[in-house]
């Protein structure tokens, strides 16, 4: 059910931010950002619901210990261990972009605010 609805959520604001251009007051490179974690946000969706139908393909057989390690070491588990890796990590490095982008706005503004105090004294 959560990966249905991240699914869901993630697509529709990906939608929203390409064919709509998002809103018109952010900037460029906030708007990249965002792309970037609703896309990871989707993979990672992407991923849980192909876990929860691999898992259940596999109950039903009712052999699922025996079929443990053939699962594991198929093709399939390693593409679904590359999209998860990349899903949590490409999502953990844009939302760290975002902080030193951030940052570096606020401490600008800090810095021009402090040069100014210290020319009107």
């Amino acid at each position: 059910l959560l990966a249905v609805f991240i699914i869901f959520m993630n697509s529709t604001q990906l939608w929203k931010c390409c064919v709509m251009q998002c809103s018109t007051n952010i900037k460029r490179t906030e708007r990249y950002y965002l792309l970037n974690v609703f896309l990871h946000d989707l993979l990672m969706g992407i991923y849980l619901i192909s876990i929860v139908i691999a898992a259940v393909v596999i109950r039903l057989k009712g052999k699922y210990c025996l079929m443990d390690r053939t699962w594991r070491s198929s093709w399939i588990c390693s593409a679904l261990g590359v999209v998860f890796s990349s899903s949590a990590h490409g999502s953990l490095l844009t939302i760290a972009l975002m902080s030193i982008t951030r940052f570096r706005a606020c401490r600008r503004v800090a810095i021009h605010f402090s040069k100014r105090s210290v020319l009107l004294v």
